[in-house]
Parts: structure tokens; C-alpha cells; sequence
């Protein structure tokens, strides 16, 4: 019986399923002919860090939809940091069916001082450009109105030219998480500075950083406290040499009880090729880079290699790939890495990112990363006790990392979306 029925079962959603994919050619085909004085049908394709309900709000003149599938503009999202100038936002505006022929992409800059409401009003505000095209139809054109904010005058534009911090932007942070119970406490803290200039030819980073981590356990053989300590300074330059060549280098020190590392510093020089020029970076990325370095190490106990100190040499050659398209999301990455001195002493990385649109509906997700590691040259030569496995205080020696997951959904039901219900939003 229990064979019968997930058998039945089986049979029943490959029906439904097909079914709807029988009728959902022609229901597309529908819709993507409709007369002009139609209602405009998007598709916003957000990430978590777009405020969609807002845009709904702020544009209730189209009809927005589930699926890409079932709309006439389908509006893509993408973003890139500009170190901590702020948040540069490129936004394309993909048509189908009778808006086949339109398509264009749009860039809203957003920064850093900017609050959430100042951010989302601004890429809201490009959206609305960018749909205006898709509304020029006898029924639509009525709703719409364009305001033009007043010419930048002479004296503007010497206000914007003159920069007396010549395009640095420093941000400071510090703060600290805690809990506490009757048997176990914690305290966290974290502080640093971020320095960064962004121009056209050049970005440069300056960031020096700290963490302190405690935790307590109380027992019936009195408290165990474990404490580790983070700290170091991150830097680099780079500068641009063309559309698709990029070269500079990395400066770098780092503490940490948990690493073995008592004081590190490298230095790395490093070159990059762009298959795809880099002003498509947002939508599509291919680049190779070699990177070379130097750096000194001097840990807190003698290694596995029965060092406290010592000279490390090594190389490295990166290459990633980052697709953001209608059809989904792709980003991988493969890192090979070996120290000069000893070829053994080597590492390979990989990672794998995507969320892909099957059919209408359908999407699969996938999260992964893999890594032959053979180059932990800090790994204390003392057995770690009990309290330091568990608790974890040192790190421990390995030959591979995996992590990854997976998932998929479907959804279907009514092709309208996002109507927005803020009452009792818990």
C-alpha cells in the first residue's frame, strides 16, 4: 500500500506539473501580446538588502508579478562596494514581449552618510526612470509626470570639484557583544578604522583592526575561562592600468592566539586580467590574477616544523567568475597556492555559489566550497588539551574543508505579488 500511494503521489504532481507547464507557454504568449493600453507588468528581482515593499509603495502604477516569466520588464538588481564612499547600485531594465527591444542599464550612487530611507529613495527614484520608456502608452501616459530638478549652475560645480580630504573617507567603528547566565558568561569586543580612497585610476585601503573574545564556564571543579585575541592591519593599493588589466599589492600584519601567531607581515604584489571589460563587472565577470609574496612569521609556540620563527615565500594564482543574469545568479572561485620552499607545502580552494531559475517558479540553490590544505606552517608542535579542542583556543592541523548546502522551491499560485500588509508584523 505504501508503494501505491507514493506511487499515486508521484503520478499526481507529475500531472499538475505538466499540465501547468502545457499552459503556460500559451498563457505567456498571452500576456506578451496584449494590446499597448495594457497594464505594465514587472518583476523585481531584489536581493534582502533592497526595501521591495517600498518600491511597491512608491510605484503602485504597474502591476508587479511573481516571475520574470510572466512580466514585461523584468528589473535586475546588483550592487558593489566603493570602499567606504558608499554603495554603488546598477539596475537594468530588461524588456520582453513587445518591449523586446528595450534594454538598458541604469546606476544609482548611494553614500556612505546616506541613511536607509535617503538610499532606498534614491534607487526608487531610478526605477522610476527607468520604467518610464515601458509607460509610454495612451492608457499609461496620463498617470505620469516628469520633474526636472534645476540646472547645476557655475558655482555648483566648483563646490563639487573642490575636495579638501581629496577623496579619503574614514570611518571608525568599535563596539561589544555579551551575555550572561548563572553558570556561563562572554564578552566580545571589536574595534578598528577604515581608510579608503576611490578614484577612476587608483583604490587604496588602510584599515588597522582588533578583537577580544572571553568566555567563562562555571564547574563543579571551579571556572574555565577561554580568551583569544585578534588584531592586525590590512592594506592595499591598486591601480587601474586598462579596461581589462588591473596590478598592485597588499600589505598586510596579523595577530592571533587562535592562528599561533605571536606577529606576521607579508607583502604581496599582484596583477589581474578581465576577460570582459571591468564596467560590466555588475552583470558578468571572468579575472585572472597571479600574486606573489613575501612575509615574516614569529609564533607563539614552536611549530610542527620546529620553528618559532622564519621566512616564507609563496605564490598564488586566483581565478574567479560572478554572472548576475535573468536566468539567475553564478559565482565561483579557485584559488591554487604553494610556498616556494617546499612545493608540498600547498593549498587549493574552490567555491561555488548559485541560485538558478529552472522553469516559471522553479529554483535551485546551491552553496559549496572544497579545500586541499597542506600549507599550515603555524600549527602549534604541543598536543592541545581538552579545553582548547573544545572550547576552541588553537587551531587544528587538516587536510581538506568541505561545507555546503543545497535547496530548492517552487512556487506558483495568483501571478500578482507584493502587496503590502504591515499589520501585525511581529
Amino acid at each position: 500500500m505504501r508503494h501505491v500511494f507514493f506511487r499515486s503521489l508521484i503520478l499526481f504532481v507529475f500531472l499538475l506539473t505538466g499540465s501547468c507547464s502545457y499552459s503556460h507557454a500559451h498563457e505567456i504568449q498571452g500576456r506578451r501580446n496584449a494590446s499597448a493600453n495594457s497594464r505594465l507588468s514587472v518583476f523585481l528581482d531584489l536581493e534582502s538588502w533592497v526595501d521591495a515593499d517600498f518600491v511597491r509603495q512608491e510605484i503602485p502604477v504597474v502591476e508587479y508579478v511573481r516571475d520574470r516569466e510572466q512580466a514585461d520588464v523584468h528589473v535586475l538588481f546588483s550592487r558593489h562596494a566603493a570602499g567606504t564612499t558608499g554603495m554603488t547600485y546598477n539596475i537594468s531594465f530588461i524588456g520582453y514581449g513587445r518591449h523586446s527591444d528595450k534594454n538598458y542599464q541604469l546606476e544609482y550612487w548611494a553614500p556612505a552618510a546616506n541613511t536607509a530611507y535617503e538610499t532606498r529613495r534614491g534607487y526608487t527614484g531610478i526605477i522610476k526612470m527607468g520604467l518610464a520608456p515601458f509607460m509610454s502608452t495612451p492608457t499609461m501616459a496620463g498617470r505620469i509626470s516628469i520633474h526636472y530638478d534645476p540646472l547645476i549652475t557655475a558655482d555648483d560645480i566648483t563646490e563639487i570639484v573642490r575636495d579638501p580630504w581629496n577623496h579619503w573617507v574614514i570611518e571608525m567603528y568599535g563596539g561589544s557583544n555579551f551575555s550572561l547566565e548563572e553558570t556561563r558568561n562572554s564578552i566580545h569586543f571589536r574595534y578598528g578604522i577604515f581608510a579608503d580612497r576611490i578614484t577612476p585610476m587608483s583604490k587604496t585601503r588602510l584599515r588597522p583592526y582588533g578583537n577580544y573574545n572571553e568566555r567563562n564556564f562555571k564547574t563543579e571543579n571551579g571556572t574555565i575561562t577561554s580568551v583569544t585575541t585578534r588584531g592586525g592591519f590590512d592594506s592595499y593599493h591598486i591601480i587601474s592600468i586598462s579596461d581589462h588589466w588591473g596590478a598592485g599589492a597588499f600589505g598586510d600584519i596579523f595577530i592571533s592566539t587562535f592562528h599561533n601567531m605571536g606577529f606576521m607581515t607579508e607583502f604581496s604584489p599582484a596583477i589581474e586580467y578581465s576577460i570582459f571589460p571591468y564596467h560590466e563587472a555588475t552583470r558578468r565577470s571572468i579575472t585572472i590574477a597571479w600574486r606573489f609574496g613575501m612575509g615574516y612569521y614569529d609564533y607563539l609556540e614552536e611549530t610542527i616544523f620546529f620553528k618559532t620563527e622564519e621566512f616564507l615565500y609563496g605564490q598564488a594564482l586566483v581565478a574567479s567568475a560572478d554572472f548576475r543574469q535573468p536566468w539567475g545568479n553564478i559565482r565561483g572561485g579557485l584559488v591554487a597556492f604553494h610556498h616556494l620552499h617546499d612545493f608540498r607545502s600547498n593549498r587549493l580552494e574552490f567555491s561555488l555559489t548559485s541560485n538558478l531559475r529552472i522553469f516559471e517558479g522553479f529554483a535551485l540553490n546551491f552553496n559549496g566550497s572544497f579545500s586541499f590544505i597542506n600549507d599550515q606552517t603555524a600549527i602549534p608542535r604541543a598536543g592541545l588539551t581538552i579545553e582548547e579542542i573544545l572550547l576552541e583556543q588553537r587551531r587544528r592541523a587538516t587536510s581538506y574543508l568541505f561545507a555546503g548546502s543545497v535547496g530548492l522551491s517552487y512556487t506558483f499560485g495568483s501571478r500578482v505579488t507584493g502587496v503590502f500588509n504591515p499589520r501585525l508584523n511581529m
